[in-house]
Formats: C-alpha cells, structure tokens, sequence
C-alpha cells in the first residue's frame, strides 16, 4: 500500500503537527501503513485515519503523563490538562475509527460423519 502526500498532511492536520519537528512523513507515513483498509474490490488501498489519529494521540499524551497541578504565588496551573485533553483526542478519533469483523472458528472441528462437535464445555459431566 502506497500512502501520499496528501493523506499524510491530512494525518498531520488531524493530529495537529503542521511541521516536521515532531514526526517527519516517514514516521507518519508508517502509522498510516498500520492500518490498511479494504476497497470496494478487496484491495488494501484505503487507510484509517482515525485509528491512526488515535495511536499519535495516545503517544503525544504520553509525553505530558508526569506533568502536575500546582499553585505559586496566588496562580493556580492545571498542567494534567494537556494530558487530559490530549487523551479526549484520542478517545474522540478512536471511536470513530473503522470496525472489523472477527472470524470464529471452532476447535477442535465438527465431526465430519455426524456433523456433531467432539464436546460441549458447559454440559455437565456424566456420572457413575
């Protein structure tokens, strides 16, 4: 999967980096890798912004985790705040990130003669 220009810079205005400081494209560019989504034809050529968003978030808030409340000299500073919001981004881009399904498959398989499963766990055991 081949990620652009623009769908980096639209990550980088999700996320709120307008510059290369923080993360280069390169690094933009791999969160985007990490969530392929498919087309309409089964190709893996979309990207999930949002999930993306989310993990840069995360990372970001990460950051500010030992920051702390204080108060000097009459002011009071809230600097868990940043953490705090950084944190509501990421919870925001999170929920609106793509659903998948999950595939269940039976283990050990159905018996092929009767089509019946060799065990069922919440039946009681039989008695002597």
């Amino acid at each position: 999967m081949t990620v652009s220009l623009e769908q980096i810079d639209r990550l980088r205005r999700m996320i709120a980096e307008p510059s290369q400081d923080t993360y280069d494209d390169a690094t933009l560019e791999a969160y985007l890798a990490r969530y392929p989504l498919p087309d309409a034809t089964g190709e893996l050529t979309l990207v999930d912004f949002n999930a993306a968003a989310a993990d840069i978030w995360e990372e970001k808030a990460a950051a500010y985790a030992a920051d702390f409340d204080f108060a000097a000299d009459g002011g009071d500073y809230k600097r868990s705040q940043v953490q705090t919001n950084m944190l509501q981004m990421a919870r925001s881009f999170r929920s609106r990130r793509r659903t998948s399904a999950l595939v269940l498959v039976a283990t050990p398989p159905p018996d092929a003669a009767t089509g019946a499963y060799p065990w069922i766990g919440n039946l009681a055991e039989e008695s002597d």
